[in-house]
């Protein structure tokens, strides 16, 4: 497993970059669909797809039945929107 933080640390900020200077919404999907497996596409789809049915008021048992995820997963996303500074906040729409 991949376990240097500073270095995983400087991935971050050089792929956070990196998606910053993509001026085109297409070449950043091409770019996720490229990095990303097929696995990690689904599941960062869906922890998007947690956060959103959270914000639009479903409750954490409701959302963990109808996307056959556990509670903690949901929990982490109800973390993110509970925290006042979340950037995922200004993104929902």
């Amino acid at each position: 497993m991949y376990s240097n933080k500073g270095a995983k640390m400087d991935n971050i900020e050089e792929l956070s970059e990196i998606m910053c200077k993509m001026n085109e919404e297409k070449d950043l999907r091409q770019f996720l669909l490229e990095i990303l497996t097929e696995s990690e596409l689904a599941d960062l789809s869906k922890r998007w797809r947690i956060i959103k049915m959270l914000n639009s008021g479903y409750t954490q048992r409701e959302i963990a039945k109808e996307l056959n995820v556990s509670l903690c997963k949901v929990t982490r996303g109800a973390k993110i929107l509970k925290n006042k500074n979340a950037i995922v906040k200004k993104y929902l729409g």
